[in-house]
C-alpha cells in the first residue's frame, strides 16, 4: 500500500488532499491547516505530484486541478486533488 511507504508528513497532507475531494486544495490552504511551513508543503506536494511506483514509474498520487484559487496573502495558486479526479470531474461534465 502507498501510505506505508509515505513520510509522517508526506502522509500528513495526503490526507488532507483525500478528505477534500472535489474541492481539493492550494499548498497555502495546507500550511494554514497543518501550521508545516511553505517549504516543507511544497517539498510534499512536489514529492506527491510526481510520485513513482515500486519500479520507477511514475504515478502521480495527486494533479492540479486546472482550477487556481486565492491565497491568504491574496496571490492566486493551483489547486490539487486526487490523481485522476479532475479527469473524472471532466467526464462528468461532458455527460451532463
Amino acid at each position: 500500500m502507498v501510505e506505508q511507504k509515505m513520510g509522517d508528513k508526506q502522509l500528513k497532507v495526503y490526507d488532507l488532499f483525500r478528505l477534500a475531494g472535489w474541492n481539493g486544495h492550494t499548498t497555502d490552504e495546507i500550511e494554514a491547516a497543518t501550521g508545516l511551513t511553505h517549504q516543507c508543503v511544497s517539498a510534499r506536494v512536489n514529492e506527491l505530484a510526481n510520485w513513482k511506483d515500486d519500479n520507477g514509474n511514475k504515478a502521480p498520487l495527486i494533479e492540479r486541478k486546472g482550477i487556481r484559487r486565492e491565497t491568504r496573502t491574496g496571490r492566486s495558486a493551483d489547486v490539487y486533488v486526487i490523481a485522476g479526479l479532475s479527469e473524472a470531474e471532466k467526464r462528468q461534465a461532458a455527460d451532463a
